[in-house]
């Protein structure tokens, strides 16, 4: 976030007032700045603690009641919430700044790669510098830097992983690299940051996931995706549907209507959609033996 970013919007800051008011917000590379009717906030970069984009909560619920950017931040030992309203399109710009200068160049604990097509991989973690640009994350400083595309994401989860002989919270990622789902494991510190990273990622695959809950795949169709999935998400034989179906065809054009799969010179191959939903349920699901 180079250049400031302003904005003259409705604001709520129950810790100054119960009642929306109108405010200007700026945002730049300090940090988070109000300046409305007796409202006047400034909130430092390492103050800030939370930034979520979506319905607002409780607490926000009569005043707004479409997308707000929710900023959480520490003044004087206390924590204070900041409601914004305004445009999706401008909060989604926004708030991806927001995250952006909070990460870019955070020491990180990697591990890279982690685990390669499900199998748990012995790569250690190394130390370096988290880069975060527009539609990219990576990491500096290791030995194998690391550029990854947001796009290519499929998942994103918390738990814990050993780190210098005790469990440290961790985030994993898997992404999609020349047609295996490839795993990463980041640690950072403070907690919040790691938080902020948890959240920056899942935001970047949110429409999709979206799009998953609006589709109930029957087994013959989750099937192939797993076949598929073990095959490097590509074939050009139909085998898989004849294992699955009495009628391939029509079992290609339901996974064509769903856009999990698409026709590319002669193969059958996944779409992102159906990476993320094969990279869900393949932990649970037998990938099977297919030699076709």
């Amino acid at each position: 976030m180079t250049q400031g970013v302003e904005l003259s919007t409705t604001v709520l800051c129950p810790a100054v007032s119960t009642d929306p008011t109108d405010a200007t917000v700026r945002f730049d590379e300090t940090g988070v700045s109000v300046r409305g009717t007796g409202l006047a906030e400034d909130a430092a970069l390492a103050e800030i603690f939370d930034v979520r984009l979506g319905q607002p909560p409780q607490a926000a619920g009569q005043a707004f009641s479409g997308t707000v950017l929710t900023i959480g931040f520490e003044r004087g030992g206390q924590r204070v919430v900041l409601f914004v309203d305004g445009e999706d399109s401008t909060l989604e710009r926004v708030s991806a700044l927001l995250f952006r200068r909070l990460l870019d160049g955070t020491q990180v604990a990697m591990s890279h790669p982690a685990t390669v097509g499900g199998r748990i991989t012995d790569q250690r973690f190394d130390i370096g510098q988290l880069r975060v640009a527009p539609g990219k994350i990576g990491c500096t400083g290791i030995t194998e830097p690391l550029n990854i595309d947001l796009d290519s994401i499929v998942s994103v989860t918390r738990s814990e992983k050993e780190l210098l002989g005790r469990l440290e919270p961790t985030v994993e990622f898997k992404y999609v690299k020349r047609g295996v789902v490839v795993g990463v494991y980041l640690s950072l510190n403070p907690p919040r940051k790691l938080n902020l990273l948890g959240r920056y990622l899942r935001r970047e695959y949110r429409r999709t996931k979206r799009r998953l809950r609006t589709i109930d795949p029957p087994p013959p169709v989750l099937r192939v995706l797993t076949r598929l999935y073990a095959q490097r998400g590509r074939t050009k034989s139909r085998t898989i549907l004849a294992t699955e179906s009495t009628d391939p065809e029509a079992l290609l054009q339901t996974l064509l209507d769903h856009e999990l799969v698409e026709l590319s010179d002669g193969e059958i191959t996944l779409t992102m959609l159906g990476w993320v939903l094969v990279a869900e349920r393949v932990s649970t699901t037998r990938v099977p033996s297919e030699q076709a």
